[in-house]
């Protein structure tokens, strides 16, 4: 393939190659280095709008990327899903995890230290400093979250609310949020249920939060990069399309969030060399694109799972 971009730079240029393996890392960076300053410049109750403002500085980043150097041209532009998508990614997922993370200390955290001051309480992450700490934190979210993802995939009362999320016939950066409110709300809770049993901090919690909401964007992200050795690592788009192929034995695969490590060591890890991913969605009842379908489709009728 030798498409033109700008009327000059082609996809074996020199130029449009240090474009495709500079994006990820670059982004991954910024994510990291802006979240941990602002944890120096935000007031402890202002951690809220740390994730929103990193995410805000991509913005523009992610629209420009997916216009000009799109990995599939016929999955740019609007069709039909751009506005309930917006809605899904930028409303009902927010408000779905903060009151998840408001459920939370009731469910968990209150009974958690009345057990720590009956039988003592162990925090090991104290010597750990911030990053240590959160990468602590985040692998301890991701093993908890691939199990509840992996079992999404696997049982048919879980999969009727995941499909919402798969129902998409493209994948790009603004439905990395559309999924069904109730998942969304349970899905947000079992991730961030270890924090609790850490011991973590405020700060490795926002930083926790921001770095898997835009590893969220990335991971649907329609920007033709690679990201090289960091595919072992984190769960990219490269992955995530494989995760939303229309052949079962390849969705089945790469149920990370924001690492892959987990899916390499129970062996979900998929990435193909030799092809691209074709199709993308699901078999069998398709999803709305309207809200209100999505919002219903898991009690209208029971699909098998994925």
């Amino acid at each position: 393939m030798n498409v033109l971009i700008f009327g000059k730079m082609s996809t074996n240029s020199i130029s449009y190659k240090l474009i495709q393996y500079s994006f990820y890392p670059f982004v991954i960076s910024v994510t990291l280095i802006s979240s941990f300053l602002y944890t120096d410049y935000f007031h402890r109750d202002n951690y809220i709008f740390i994730p929103g403002n990193v995410s805000l500085m991509f913005l523009a980043f992610f629209i420009f990327g997916e216009r000009f150097f799109p990995y599939r041209k016929d999955w740019y532009g609007n069709k039909g899903d751009l506005g309930t998508d917006a809605v899904q990614t930028f409303v009902v997922l927010p408000l779905a995890s903060k009151l998840s993370e408001l459920a939370v200390p009731f469910l968990f955290y209150y009974p958690i230290i009345w057990a720590s001051q009956t039988i003592g309480y162990f925090d090991f992450t104290t010597e750990w400093g911030m990053a240590g700490h959160f990468a602590l934190a985040l692998v301890a979210c991701e093993l908890f979250y691939y199990w509840f993802h992996r079992l999404s995939h696997n049982w048919s009362l879980l999969w009727r609310f995941h499909a919402v999320h798969h129902g998409a016939e493209r994948v790009y950066w603004v439905n990395s949020g559309r999924f069904h409110f109730i998942e969304s709300f349970f899905s947000s809770m079992i991730y961030f249920l270890p924090l609790i049993f850490i011991g973590t901090t405020p700060e490795v919690t926002v930083l926790v939060l921001t770095f898997s909401s835009i590893t969220g964007f990335l991971e649907h992200i329609n920007i033709d990069f690679k990201a090289g050795i960091l595919n072992y690592v984190f769960n990219t788009a490269q992955h995530h399309r494989w995760h939303h192929s229309r052949v079962i034995k390849e969705s089945n695969k790469n149920y990370g969030k924001a690492l892959i490590i987990w899916d390499v060591i129970f062996g979900t890890f998929f990435l193909p060399k030799e092809r691209e991913v074709e199709e993308v969605g699901i078999i069998g009842r398709p999803v709305s694109n309207k809200l209100s379908g999505q919002l219903l489709y898991p009690f209208q009728k029971d699909d098998p799972p994925n």
